[in-house]
């Protein structure tokens, strides 16, 4: 199996993201499977100029030489494609949003009826593109606040769903690093996510356990709420009485 991973935080491997994704990308790993990982912030991608040159003048082909086309490369030869993002403004972050609007090649301009509604089907290249997988994080504790990015990912998939979906409310009690072994509070955590990744190697999908495990709240939300009203206010603090020494 070929899993392409792809990290649209801005902050890349200094991310929270980046912490939830490590132990999940061992567990696939541990399962045989073959794992790359892109930070799209280091990727030369431009934004699609809506000029269609993919659909018309080269079918399949973006004019624009940049780093998408290799994107598009290892998404064709792959089985799974990780989509991690935190959450911006209650969606994706700009960079996983552009390199998004950069697949539209591997789209037919037809319009294909499917059930109650048309879209575009893949072309024949595309037919076997990786099965999406969404991992995000946000900095509010409850999961309602992924709605609007979840059903994006709905209208994607043609109203399917990823293959799997990880949502992790108060991602910033992660601390942003990821710290392998037994201690520490969010252990449990870390290992859910290494079993999510042997899960979809040896299956595709989560398994109903290991989906409600991830569903658990790191911590209680008043709790994080709290400690997150208390640590902002520390480093405005900290900022205030350095401007005021400086």
């Amino acid at each position: 199996m070929r899993v392409l991973v792809l990290n649209g935080s801005p902050r890349g491997e200094k991310s929270n993201t980046h912490a939830i994704l490590t132990p999940f990308i061992e567990g696939l790993r541990e399962a045989g499977a073959e794992v790359e990982t892109l930070v799209v912030r280091d990727l030369d991608i431009g934004f699609c100029q809506g000029c269609l040159a993919c659909w018309f003048r080269t079918p399949g082909e973006c004019r624009q030489k940049d780093d998408m086309a290799l994107v598009l490369e290892k998404a064709y030869a792959s089985d799974f494609v990780v989509f991690a993002t935190p959450l911006y403004h209650f969606g994706m972050t700009a960079l996983l949003k552009r390199l998004l609007e950069r697949t539209l090649p591997m789209v037919d301009p037809r319009l294909v009826k499917y059930g109650d509604r048309y879209g575009h089907p893949l072309r024949a290249a595309a037919r076997k593109p990786g099965r999406y997988i969404l991992i995000s994080n946000c900095g509010f504790p409850e999961r309602v606040h992924f709605g609007a990015l979840v059903e994006h990912f709905r209208y994607l998939t043609g109203g399917r769903g990823p293959a799997a979906t990880i949502l992790v409310g108060g991602g910033e009690a992660l601390g942003r690093t990821y710290r392998p072994g037994p201690d520490g509070p969010f252990a449990w955590f870390f290992d859910a996510l290494r079993r999510a990744g042997r899960e979809i190697a040896f299956h595709g999908r989560l398994s109903p356990e290991t989906d409600k495990l991830l569903q658990r709240p790191l911590v209680p939300d008043d709790d994080y709420a709290a400690m997150a009203n208390a640590s902002f206010e520390g480093a405005l603090k900290e900022e205030r009485e350095q401007r005021e020494t400086s």
